[in-house]
């Protein structure tokens, strides 16, 4: 009958699992990419948003990210480059044109806003670069909201931040990989306390952090940086790690980028660096895969 069932029709067993994954992330209703690759584990004290466009038809992730409220930051942002995603089909916005905007995704209140960055002697860093996003203008606007930003000493952000942002878009861009999956952030269990910068910002004022390592406007500060990248090829995945700390003395600036001899002093595995950050990356891979890809790096796996 329409609608209806017969309950002597025994259902068809469900294929055996061959590929065990203890610590996947559970699906989440409403959430529809939280079991992707890109994801590590998600922690049920913080509030996990995604970000996603609509292209060619199709609904896909821009980026996801944990928010830390009491820290006014993310414990990290994550998304991945494909065949769509590493597209430059769009240019970035001019700075005087560039679209700042709160976001709507978190509860009232909660996200930063511009006067959370005025005149406190960092830059609004970029955890997922405007540049990482510029297959659409969407995709680009929503890299602006004051979520996905991180107070940043200027020649961090704009000279080795953007070093190590440059390596991973050219891996990306490379079409050696199917899909590169990106976690990074900044540290908000160990942040940047009693620093008093010896360079201004771009704003005219020297960076300063108090004693719980926030700014003077009230946003964490992070000590150290990280990326966490997965690469999938048609034989297999390789992971690297990169765990940086937040300096503004290693010589790099705007136009001026780090070499790949400096970026490859600061790699590292994704066991080393889920000890360090506290967080499990690439949960989502089946637990043979994840051990095996997390446990060392190789510098000749990788194109520099």
């Amino acid at each position: 009958a329409c609608g209806g069932s017969d309950s002597s029709v025994n259902p068809e067993p469900e294929p055996p699992t061959t590929e065990e994954n203890a610590n996947a992330n559970e699906p989440v209703e409403g959430k529809s990419f939280v079991t992707d690759y890109s994801m590590p584990r998600l922690n049920s004290e913080n509030y996990y948003v995604e970000h996603t466009v609509t292209y060619d038809g199709k609904k896909i992730l821009n980026y996801a990210y944990e928010w830390v409220k009491d820290k006014k930051h993310t414990a990290w942002v994550a998304f991945s480059f494909d065949e769509t995603t590493s597209k430059v089909n769009y240019k970035r916005p001019q700075h005087e044109k560039e679209p700042w905007s709160i976001d709507l995704e978190l509860p009232g209140g909660w996200c930063p806003e511009e006067n959370n960055y005025r005149s406190d002697g960092f830059d609004k860093g970029h955890l997922c670069a405007s540049a990482d996003r510029l297959f659409s203008e969407t995709a680009n606007n929503q890299t602006y909201y004051y979520s996905n930003m991180s107070p940043q000493m200027s020649s961090f952000n704009g000279g080795v931040w953007a070093s190590f942002e440059m390596q991973v878009r050219k891996w990306a861009q490379s079409g050696m990989y199917r899909k590169v999956y990106t976690a990074k952030g900044g540290t908000v269990n160990q942040l940047l306390v009693n620093f008093t910068g010896t360079r201004k910002g771009n704003d005219d004022v020297l960076p300063e952090t108090d004693a719980n390592g926030f700014t003077k406007k009230g946003l964490a500060c992070p000590k150290y940086y990280f990326m966490a990248i997965l690469a999938e090829k048609n034989d297999g995945f390789q992971a690297i790690g990169f765990w940086i700390e937040h300096r503004d003395d290693y010589g790099y600036e705007y136009d001026n980028f780090a070499p790949a001899t400096f970026l490859k002093t600061y790699a590292l595995s994704i066991d080393d660096l889920e000890k360090n950050t506290g967080l499990d990356f690439f949960c989502n891979l089946p637990d043979n895969v994840e051990n095996a890809v997390e446990s060392s790096w190789k510098e000749t796996d990788w194109t520099w």
